[in-house]
C-alpha cells in the first residue's frame, strides 16, 4: 500500500518529512542581538575570513567587523564557539567598523560567530596547523511562514563535532538540536515574520543558513499541484515533474499513489519521488513522475496521485496517462 505520510525519514520512496512551514529550542549562547535597522542577508562582513597561527605563542592578529550599511550603532557581541583553550579576543571599538585582537592560548580550531540585527557572519580560528573539515547543509536558505508547521534541515561534516549558534533566530524562529557527530538534522519553527542567520560550526569551518519567517496571509488552507495532469507518449518516455505547493497551513502532507502502482486493479503505470529520498522536503516541493517500464512492469492507462493535507486543506489531485 502507498498511502505514505510525508512525516518520517525512511527508506521508501515516499517516506519523507514534508513541512508546508516551521518547533524547538533554540541554542548558542551569545548575547540577544541589539536593536537597530533591518540588515539584509549577507550584510555582515569580517575581514579576513580566517586567522591561522602557528602556535600558542604566536603574536596575536586582528580581524574587522563591518556592514554594508556602514555603522547601525554599537559594537557586536562575539560568540566564541569552542575557543575558550583556543584563542582569546578583545577589542577597544566601540563604533563600527570594529576592530578585533585574537591572541592564540592553545592548540586547536574555533570559530567566532558575531551578529548584528539577526545576520551573522564567521571566522574561523587555527592555532598549531592543521586544516578545517568539509561542512554542508542539505539547503542553504529555509523558507516558513507564521503559524505554519516546522521545517528541518541537516547539517553534515567529514569530521568533528557540530554545535549550532541559533542566537541570531531568537524572536524569530525556534531551532531545536543540540549538535554532536554528523550528522545532525535540525527542527525550524516560525515565531514572528522577518529573516535571521542560523549557522553551524565545526572547529574552524562553518555554514550558515538563511531562515525567512513570511507573515501568514490568512488566506484559505489549501493545496495545489501544479500541473494537474501529467501525459507520456509511451511507457518509455522520460519522468516529468510538477510543483506541490499551499496556502494557508496544510500541515503535514501525505500521498496516495496505490491508484498508479497497480494497487487499485490497474496495471503499474508510474511511480512517484518527491526531493531527494532520505532528506527532508519542505513546500513548494517538485513531484517526480517517472513511468514504471524502466523499473519492470508496466502498462498503459490513466490513473490519480492524491496528496491529502492533516489540517483540513483541500486535496490535490495529480492525473497522470501514460500510452
Amino acid at each position: 500500500m502507498a498511502h505514505r505520510a510525508l512525516s518520517a525519514l525512511g527508506a521508501a520512496a515516499l517516506s519523507f518529512s514534508l513541512a508546508a512551514c516551521g518547533g524547538g529550542g533554540s541554542s548558542g549562547s551569545s548575547t540577544p542581538p541589539g536593536p537597530g535597522p533591518t540588515l539584509a542577508p549577507g550584510s555582515v562582513l569580517i575581514s579576513p575570513g580566517s586567522l591561522a597561527f602557528s602556535g600558542p605563542g604566536a603574536a596575536p592578529q586582528t580581524f574587522t567587523v563591518s556592514t554594508t550599511v556602514g555603522n547601525v550603532g554599537g559594537v557586536p557581541a562575539v560568540d566564541p564557539i569552542g575557543c575558550a583553550p583556543v584563542a582569546n579576543i578583545a577589542t577597544a571599538s566601540t563604533s563600527l567598523p570594529a576592530t578585533y585582537t585574537v591572541t592564540p592560548t592553545g592548540n586547536g580550531s574555533c570559530s567566532f560567530v558575531v551578529t548584528i540585527d539577526h545576520q551573522s557572519a564567521t571566522i574561523g580560528i587555527t592555532v598549531g596547523g592543521g586544516s578545517g573539515t568539509s561542512i554542508s547543509t542539505s539547503a542553504p536558505a529555509v523558507t516558513l511562514f507564521v503559524g505554519g508547521t516546522s521545517g528541518s534541515l541537516t547539517v553534515s561534516a567529514s569530521s568533528g563535532t557540530l554545535v549550532p549558534d541559533a542566537s541570531a533566530c531568537a524572536g524569530i524562529a525556534a531551532i531545536s538540536g543540540s549538535g554532536g557527530p554528523s550528522p545532525q538534522t535540525f527542527t525550524i519553527s516560525p515565531l514572528s515574520a522577518g529573516s535571521c542567520t542560523f549557522t553551524v560550526v565545526d572547529g574552524a569551518s562553518s555554514v550558515s543558513v538563511q531562515i525567512t519567517v513570511n507573515p501568514n496571509n490568512g488566506g484559505q488552507n489549501a493545496l495545489f499541484i501544479t500541473p494537474s495532469s501529467l501525459d507520456f507518449a509511451s511507457q518509455a518516455a522520460p519522468a516529468q515533474t510538477a510543483t506541490l505547493s499551499f496556502s494557508g497551513n496544510a500541515g503535514q502532507v501525505s500521498v496516495n499513489e496505490n491508484d498508479c502502482i497497480g494497487q487499485t486493479g490497474k496495471p503499474k503505470l508510474v511511480f512517484v519521488t518527491i526531493g531527494t529520498p532520505g532528506q527532508p522536503v519542505t513546500l513548494p516541493a517538485t513531484v517526480t513522475v517517472t513511468p514504471y517500464t524502466t523499473n519492470g512492469g508496466g502498462g498503459s492507462g490513466t490513473c490519480s496521485i492524491f496528496f491529502t493535507s492533516s489540517v483540513g486543506a483541500t486535496q490535490a489531485v495529480l492525473t497522470v496517462t501514460v500510452h
